[in-house]
């Protein structure tokens, strides 16, 4: 006979839960057992205290336990996969004549900012059953969990934080299968060492710096043919942009990086004619991570990450609206805006996207947040060199909003742009001018601006829903503009 206990009444099965938000996850101990996942056991780190949570009641011997932890200190978890099914309780011994289904996490893997996953921890997923994948955005961590769970985990959702400063990631260049990592955000790179085998690039090996110690990541199968290419870390040199060329069969044979003080390392490698690829973001200057995809033997495909460099003149201003809520952006530094397009409804700014100017090229950002043709739209185009921003400013307003749940009403605090003004040395463009303070419990004005500098990069923070916060990168104004 199971040793199960009673079918679960509704009220069991359905218990929300909410973990809120931590520094990080140290550890993860899941409980499985054929109908799934029975219980997760959480670590999370807080000012450098453990405090542990526990989700799911299911207990018993046919249950077997397993462990991921996330050692290293620069090493985070990134994305949580698995599927959902049903879990069959018509074993339970007063209801053998009742069958009782009701979803559950059925399988979790876990994946970290080194590329490490976990075992497929779980159950065989069914024919009917559903994947699902939790995942931030510009090198976001994981640090917290919430959803619902009784006798096992039922639901899984996550909170997702920025790491450090937000990054410009560019995708790998190359094949698109084999092994993906991505060795996060550093505060530099200190030497770089390439393998090369049959005129591949066989394996890389980054040493990064952190504080003062040195981090070291390695991908691919060291070769004997290895060479190396070592910045002046101390003197502040930087990697700004690489390239290379890719063999017949799209893997990476060749590469060359350049940095900031005007050197160039040695090709590595055996080019390719007629494959190659360059990567150099606009707006972000500091190579301060390698991304890619590996196998055995062989880089398969590399990218990077890249972090804006306040080098002297530029200054970054304080970002106006809330830290509270929404993911974090940010445009880089350019040479100057070229046009602005905001998308608003009637009580708010729901998205914000700004072309830039870098010499003779223009540089069109992403937007930030949610572009629907249902909302109004303005764009204003500034007149080439001649015009640029001097200010920005508007309001911040908070509201109560109401929702529904299982019958019961619950209050919670709603922040959103409620109007923006773009000043230029020639003009005003405003967005929701003739906006009002009705219904909003405080409404705080603000401005960026520094007298005798522009505007040359924006930053902020989005919802799905709105705009949360705005802050500018500013340089003084060069009289040839």
């Amino acid at each position: 006979m199971s040793t199960r206990s009673p079918v679960p009444t509704l009220a069991e099965q359905y218990h929300p839960f909410d973990d809120g938000v931590y520094d990080c996850v140290k550890k993860v101990i899941i409980g499985e057992d054929t109908q799934g996942i029975a219980y997760i056991t959480i670590q999370y780190v807080r000012n450098g205290d453990v405090v542990q949570l526990e989700h799911g009641s299911e207990r018993g011997a046919q249950i077997t336990e397993t462990e991921f932890e996330v050692k290293d200190p620069d090493e985070y978890i990134t994305c949580i996969e698995g599927t959902c099914g049903e879990a069959n309780f018509c074993d339970s011994p007063i209801a053998l004549w009742t069958e009782k289904f009701y979803h559950t996490v059925s399988e979790i893997q876990f994946t970290t900012s080194h590329g490490r996953t976990s075992p497929k921890i779980g159950c065989k997923p069914e024919a009917d059953s559903f994947t699902f994948k939790l995942k931030g955005k510009n090198g976001t961590k994981l640090v917290g969990l919430h959803g619902k769970s009784g006798r096992f985990l039922e639901a899984l959702k996550a909170y997702f934080v920025v790491v450090s400063s937000t990054l410009k990631q560019l995708e790998p260049q190359g094949r698109s299968d084999g092994h993906s990592w991505d060795d996060g955000a550093y505060d530099g790179l200190r030497k770089v060492c390439i393998g090369e085998d049959g005129g591949r690039v066989s394996s890389v090996e980054f040493v990064y710096a952190k504080g003062n110690e040195c981090i070291t990541h390695c991908h691919g199968r060291h070769s004997n043919e290895r060479k190396q290419f070592e910045l002046r870390y101390e003197d502040g040199e930087y990697i700004i942009s690489f390239e290379g060329t890719t063999d017949k069969d799209g893997y990476i044979s060749s590469l060359i990086f350049n940095t900031s003080m005007d050197r160039s390392s040695d090709e590595f490698g055996k080019a390719v004619a007629n494959n190659e690829f360059f990567l150099k973001p606009r707006g972000f200057h500091k190579l301060v991570g390698f991304r890619g995809r590996s196998c055995v033997d062989r880089i398969n495909a590399l990218g990077a990450n890249f972090a804006v460099v306040l080098a002297p003149p530029v200054k970054k201003l304080q970002a106006q609206g809330t830290n509270d809520q929404g993911e974090e952006w940010d445009d880089g530094v350019h040479d100057n805006v070229r046009m602005i397009t905001v998308t608003y409804r009637y009580d708010c700014v729901v998205s914000v996207t700004f072309e830039y100017a870098n010499g003779a090229e223009t540089v069109l950002g992403d937007p930030h947040g949610i572009l629907d043709d249902r909302h109004e739209k303005k764009e204003f185009k500034l007149c080439d060199n001649n015009e640029y921003i001097t200010s920005v400013e508007g309001l911040f307003g908070q509201k109560w909003i109401s929702t529904q749940s299982a019958g019961d009403e619950f209050k919670s605090i709603y922040y959103n742009m409620k109007r923006l003004d773009f000043n230029t040395n020639i003009r005003t463009y405003s967005v929701m001018e003739n906006n009002t303070r009705d219904g909003f419990l405080a409404v705080v004005p603000f401005k960026l601006e520094k007298k005798g500098h522009k505007i040359v990069g924006f930053r902020g923070k989005s919802t799905e829903f709105s705009l949360q916060q705005i802050g500018v990168y500013v340089k003084p104004i060069d009289d040839a503009n």
